[in-house]
């Protein structure tokens, strides 16, 4: 008698109703932290959900990134996808990933967002301006959440506003898991390349006060980076400068307006925003996906020998609803004081836009509950559809009225 083979879980789960986490990263927290699962590719890697092992697992240098352009790494999807690049920052460790991410950190400081708030908050109101004059129901996706962050970052690096619904279609394929083909994703990375190495011969010829600027500097004049660098450092800026926070916008005022008491008590009390924002992303975070590494040798994680060329996949979204650290993690609560998540990653990948990210989240709700307190979803929470296969998640459509 032979022994059946292990059925394991498949990875990515389906996107729930109400955008929930899978039921399934509860019952693994609990037990299982560290647990195997069949990627689309076939391959197979550790997914791991508590919080603790997340953080553990960000932080252990031996689970790198950069392997994963190794021959014959583990694969999320077939096919090349964002993690063949060697020019993507997210895919570099060590002194190169070091000393592109020291390029860019003056530029995302907390104290350099603070300088943006005020004009962040002036391209809020012309949204919502815009909002008020046009149809009803409005869509608060399309007009609002998917704008904001990729106005913000486009003059932050020197691209012009009117081409976010070019860069929008690009980020997505370039994100993509299962929704659109290696060939699709491959273009999406020529395409966007070319795009950028137009922006960058145009500000070659007339600088202006802006990052592009300020990296081609770099380039030309002090020796600091190559020109495919550049290029990809300015993707790199667009793509994930804007996608994860259209996603957190979009999946927070949804959950906000799922529970109108919680969008009540922020509009009454607008000295809750920037706690409520740490609530949001604790609750509903941009993604529901993980990024892969390898481990480069054996690895002991809670218990879980992970043996090098095995991939894993810290799930980063999912250990903000660990009961180790968070009362009544499934309740949003926008009063609390234990919203502990790890949406912005930890350790040499942490994001280095985290200081204009939360500045972006918190005008987007301040501004919103007070220039328009009455927002409500216009249609059943349940029929809000959500799109998967992506690395972040957001619906179709957001219908609002107020």
């Amino acid at each position: 008698m032979t022994d059946k083979p292990l059925t394991l879980p498949q990875y990515p789960f389906p996107v729930r109703p109400f955008a929930e986490p899978p039921e399934a990263y509860a019952e693994l927290r609990a037990k299982c932290p560290v647990t195997q699962v069949q990627l689309p590719s076939g391959d197979t890697a550790h997914m791991v959900t508590g919080y603790d092992e997340v953080i553990a697992a960000m932080a252990d240098r031996r689970l790198s990134r950069a392997a994963l352009r190794e021959p014959g790494a583990v694969r999320t999807v077939k096919g090349e996808d964002f993690s063949d690049n060697p020019y993507n920052l997210l895919n570099q460790e060590g002194e190169d990933h070091h000393r592109l991410r020291r390029l860019i950190a003056p530029a995302f400081t907390p104290r350099k967002a603070e300088k943006w708030r005020a004009r962040v908050e002036e391209i809020a109101h012309e949204l919502i301006d815009r909002l008020e004059a046009g149809p009803r129901p409005a869509d608060l996706h399309h007009d609002f959440a998917a704008v904001l962050p990729v106005w913000v970052i486009s003059e932050m690096v020197g691209a012009p506003v009117e081409d976010r619904e070019r860069l929008q279609e690009w980020t997505d394929r370039l994100v993509s898991i299962t929704a659109h083909t290696p060939e699709e994703r491959l273009a999406a990375r020529s395409e966007s390349a070319q795009y950028v190495a137009g922006l960058i011969a145009r500000r070659r010829e007339a600088p202006s006060d802006d990052l592009l600027s300020a990296l081609i500097t770099a380039r030309d004049d002090n020796d600091r980076l190559d020109e495919r660098e550049l290029v990809w450092l300015g993707i790199n800026l667009l793509v994930a400068g804007h996608d994860t926070t259209v996603s957190a916008i979009v999946r927070a005022l949804y959950q906000l307006l799922r529970h109108p008491g919680q969008w009540k008590l922020l509009t009454e009390n607008p000295g809750l925003v920037p706690g409520a924002t740490e609530e949001l992303l604790r609750y509903a975070p941009p993604s529901e996906i993980g990024f892969m590494r390898i481990a480069t040798e054996d690895v002991e994680l809670a218990g879980t020998t992970i043996k090098a060329g095995e991939g894993v996949i810290p799930v980063m979204h999912a250990a903000g609803r660990d009961t180790r650290h968070v009362s009544r993690p499934e309740e949003l609560d926008i009063t609390r004081d234990d919203a502990v998540h790890a949406a912005f990653g930890h350790g040499t990948h942490y994001c280095p836009g985290v200081g204009v990210a939360r500045m972006e989240l918190q005008v987007a709700f301040g501004v919103l509950a007070r220039r328009l307190p009455t927002l409500r979803l216009a249609v059943p929470a349940e029929d809000v559809e959500w799109l998967g296969g992506l690395l972040t998640l957001r619906p179709r459509a957001l219908p609002v009225e107020w």
